[in-house]
């Protein structure tokens, strides 16, 4: 399985510059989250995912740092997660989290990293771990979204 949100053009034309596709992961997690808390999921999820996809690049670019990227990286996941267990589907909400976990444990290897991947990880296991439900650096619980449509 694999879930992308992003068409490959859209994502080409966001990833070629690493400062337009952070605001565009600021303008589309603030929108996601809006919708969300208004009760229209079914319009969230796409901003929701498409950030998602671009939290993951972020990520891989340490983008604007990598305590930031983590973190974004690691709240995205967990608002992508609580909008499958809305719908009832926790085997994509597994998916989500078994892929942020793999993505973050790649930085594991590198000490100065260790303590943000660390505590981005556990973040996504909020049954294990509840203090961690709001997510690394996370005002509130991401407010759980429905619906399964795509931005692009």
């Amino acid at each position: 399985m694999n879930l992308r949100y992003l068409c490959a053009n859209h994502s080409q034309w966001l990833i070629a510059d690493k400062g337009r596709a952070e605001k565009t992961w600021l303008d589309w997690m603030e929108r996601g989250k809006i919708l969300s808390e208004e009760g229209n999921g079914a319009d969230a999820i796409p901003y929701l995912g498409s950030a998602f996809d671009l939290a993951g690049f972020l990520l891989t670019k340490q983008w604007p740092s990598y305590a930031v990227s983590a973190t974004r990286f690691s709240e995205n996941a967990l608002c992508l997660m609580a909008a499958y267990r809305e719908l009832g589907d926790e085997k994509l909400c597994n998916y989500i989290r078994a892929g942020a976990s793999s993505l973050l444990a790649r930085q594991l290897r590198d000490g100065c990293k260790q303590r943000v991947t660390a505590d981005c990880i556990s973040a996504l296991y909020p049954e294990d771990h509840p203090r961690s439900v709001q997510g690394p650096g996370a005002g509130s619980e991401p407010s759980p979204v429905a619906g399964d449509t795509h931005l692009h």
